[in-house]
């Protein structure tokens, strides 16, 4: 185990040797001193320093030796000024001159894929030499970032030269001399701040998977572990204006330290064994906090927490999980619970089964993981993303586990964050996926926007009372319909509107009571059936599917005739699902006619029939099959056994010929419905159209001449232009058949001819 840090650090503009590049800072030695400047060289650099311009435009500072000079003189002046304690007015020396200014854009000129020069070393006993005398740096972050991409970036030592390497190291060390001054040097009040800021920053490096800036984060990290562990070193300063004991520090981001480190242990990286040494202080620190200790206690907690944590790891996670929980505050298990939702909202990082696993667990005991409700709502909403396949299927089961535990704090919180009517509509949506989380928050909702919401318009706040009063059976059933078209609830160019209510209606519906009061809205809603959004269209038929399943025959009968006339089209729609949904819907609803309606629910079933023998050819498997089941149940309804059996054993062409056979005055009909798909972008429909086609000619009239030009029209643009020979080859010998005399096709058909389609 590497040594600890020193109680002290001593700053100089001074060359030191470095440790090794993942290990905590060792005493700094100096091997050259640099003599403190006469006031005439004093004055010239002073001069450039107090330049009106930027850095980058003042030539003399695009010298190398020039910049060397002007980091070490700030160096030296701070050495001299600490050894002679004069410290007063260095703040206002510091901000009107603009030193940090100058410092941050030198560091901004060295190049960031190498190292060659002492500027990032001397740039960072410069920031320490500053501290020291106690300046406020100014943009600290900003500063304490550049330092950190100046090194954290370079080539690994192993791929770097000599000369470079022992350069790295030096300049390493500088920074860790740098971060150690920075705490020894705050006044008690801000220890806490600046080890915020600090460890913020360098958390900022944990979501990058390369193992050389892994190692260098880590690094620091240990460093900075190390002195919140010693809390004899940090006692050592314990005034008002310089450390505070480790029992008054707070470092609020120290929950999401633990969170980074405990995702490294559980995937088991490279750097697990660093980030195991780290915990063992960090938990040495936190057992401080809460109880102050016996020096020689102190001393022989990290062992003691190390071999606590390594026999931890090899139990099932949701043990694990659990048993760290018992150790940390509230405030460190949330920090843990923001770095899952973090990573797990990032595409950049490709392992996510360690915080998706905690995740998991944390839902099964939320009273101990999730009670900041604020914090890990609005962290779910920022990093919620529908393209990440974890965050999409983590986020809204943990929201919605939230919100029916708290409905106020989440809606509250939500609110906020994201507009309801926003594109973070999915987790809204989650919200109203279940019956009882539903109802909780509506019932928030429509009180938050009556009463002082500005940014939601009148008609939406008549859509979640309307969904509240549903929900809550607070209106009768013959009220729903006339009040639903009274509100124009749907009448929104909004996207996002109409599919978050017919996402609770959809919740709604699936509850037999209040499904039995939605009748009425369904002739509204069949308009949504051809919804540009596929999504839309499927939430539409499953509220149908829902509804019309709690009624019973009699009182479905006439909507089911309506609607399985307006799924016709849906059968061709681009995404393969909404297709399948569609056709399973269609036959669905045969079954639920009554007998008054029978009549015209078959002869629905024969306008779609070939609709649905040339989607049994669909490239989509799940679609192919959704139209065999429908071809069967129309053959239930129709008590038509050769159908049944054509269709079971999936015969396509021989299921044309039994149409044929059947009902051949319906030709015209079956080619005019075949004719669309001549135009399809799979080539298999196409490929069965032109076969049905050609089945069909045989039975046309000299009055379908208008039909067969039509026909013949798509037939040569196949020939000319369709990718597939195949296609194009029996295009042509349809063209022909359709050509020939219709008193021959009448009369007889070739035994060639009949080959070449039914093959």
């Amino acid at each position: 185990m590497e040594k600890r840090p020193p109680r002290r650090p001593r700053v100089a503009g001074a060359e030191n040797v470095a440790p090794q590049e993942s290990s905590s800072a060792a005493e700094p030695t100096e091997v050259t001193t640099v003599q403190p400047l006469q006031p005439r060289l004093w004055s010239h650099w002073l001069g450039v320093l107090t330049s009106p311009c930027p850095v980058v435009s003042v030539p003399q500072l695009q010298d190398k030796d020039l910049k060397l000079k002007f980091l070490d003189s700030i160096c030296t002046f701070c050495r001299d000024a600490k050894d002679s304690g004069f410290c007063k007015d260095l703040d206002a020396f510091y901000h009107n001159y603009k030193l940090g200014e100058k410092i941050q854009v030198l560091l901004q000129l060295e190049p960031k894929y190498e190292i060659c020069t002492e500027v990032r070393r001397l740039a960072m006993l410069a920031i320490a030499g500053l501290s020291t005398l106690g300046t406020v740096l100014e943009n600290r972050r900003k500063l304490l970032r550049l330092c950190f991409d100046s090194i954290f970036f370079l080539p690994p030592s192993g791929e770097m030269m000599s000369q470079e390497a022992s350069l790295y190291s030096r300049t390493l060390h500088a920074m860790d001399t740098m971060l150690e001054v920075m705490v020894f040097s705050s006044p008690a009040s801000k220890t806490s701040k600046m080890l915020q800021d600090i460890l913020e920053v360098l958390l900022h490096y944990c979501l990058y998977d390369t193992v050389a800036v892994q190692e260098r984060v880590m690094g620091r990290i240990r460093l900075l572990s190390h002195l919140l562990a010693d809390s004899s070193t940090v006692q050592a300063g314990q005034t008002e204006d310089s450390g505070a004991a480790s029992t008054h520090v707070r470092i609020p981001v120290l929950g999401k330290l633990l969170g980074h480190l405990f995702f490294k242990l559980f995937r088991k990286e490279e750097s697990s064994l660093m980030a195991l040494d780290i915990l063992c202080f960090l938990f040495t620190f936190l057992s401080e906090q809460k109880c102050a200790t016996p020096p020689a206690v102190r001393a022989q907690l990290p062992a003691y927490w190390q071999s606590e944590i390594t026999s931890l790891l090899d139990t099932p996670s949701t043990w694990r999980v659990q048993a760290f929980g018992r150790y940390l505050r509230p405030a460190e298990r949330t920090g843990i619970v923001l770095v899952a939702i973090e990573i797990l909202g990032r595409s950049s990082l490709l392992d996510k089964k360690a915080p998706k696993e905690f995740l998991e667990v944390a839902m099964e005991f939320p009273e101990l993981w999730l009670m900041d409700v604020p914090k890990v709502v609005r962290h779910i909403f920022e990093y919620c993303d529908e393209k990440i396949t974890t965050a999409a299927l983590s986020f809204p089961t943990l929201l919605d586990l939230m919100a029916s535990k708290w409905p106020r704090r989440v809606v509250t919180t939500a609110l906020k964050v994201a507009p309801i009517f926003s594109d973070k509509v999915c987790l809204w949506k989650a919200m109203f996926s279940v019956h009882q989380t539903l109802e909780e928050v509506l019932k928030e909702l429509h009180v938050k926007f009556w009463d002082r919401q500005r940014n939601i318009s009148q008609q939406q706040k008549s859509c979640l009372a309307f969904l509240a009063m549903l929900a809550s059976d607070d209106v009768v059933e013959n009220k729903v319909g006339p009040l639903y078209k009274a509100l124009r609830l749907l009448r929104s160019p909004r996207m996002e509107m109409v599919s978050l209510v017919l996402r609770a209606l959809l919740t709604l519906s699936e509850r037999a009571e209040t499904a039995r009061k939605m009748k009425g809205l369904l002739s509204e809603l069949l308009k949504f059936l051809w919804h540009q959004s596929g999504d839309i269209s499927v939430m539409v038929m499953d509220i149908f599917q829902n509804v019309l399943g709690h009624l019973k025959k009699r009182e479905a009968s006439a909507m089911v005739v309506k609607a399985v006339q307006r799924l016709w089209h849906l059968f061709d729609a681009e995404e393969d699902f909404v297709r399948e949904h569609s056709i399973h819907l269609f036959r669905d609803l045969l079954s639920k006619t009554a007998w008054k309606d029978k009549k015209g629910m078959k002869e629905n079933a024969w306008k779609v029939l070939v609709r649905l023998l040339l989607h049994m050819s669909d490239q989509a498997p799940s679609v192919a099959k959704a139209s065999t089941e429908a071809v069967l149940a129309i053959a239930k309804l129709l008590k038509w056994k050769e159908l049944k059996q054509l269709a079971q054993m999936e015969q396509t062409w021989r299921m044309g010929e039994c149409l044929l056979a059947k009902d051949s005055s319906r030709a015209e009909q079956f080619v005019w419905d075949s004719q669309p798909y001549l135009r399809s972008p799979q080539a298999p429909m196409r490929e069965a159209a032109l076969r049905f086609i050609g089945l069909a000619a045989r039975h046309l009239t000299e009055q379908s001449e208008d039909t067969v030009a039509e026909v013949l029209w798509e037939l040569d643009r196949l020939q000319t232009g369709d990718k597939d020979p195949a296609i194009c080859s029996l295009a042509a010998q349809t063209s022909l058949v359709l050509k020939s005399p219709r008193k021959q096709r009448r009369s007889g058909f070739s035994l060639r001819a009949l080959c070449c389609w039914c093959r």
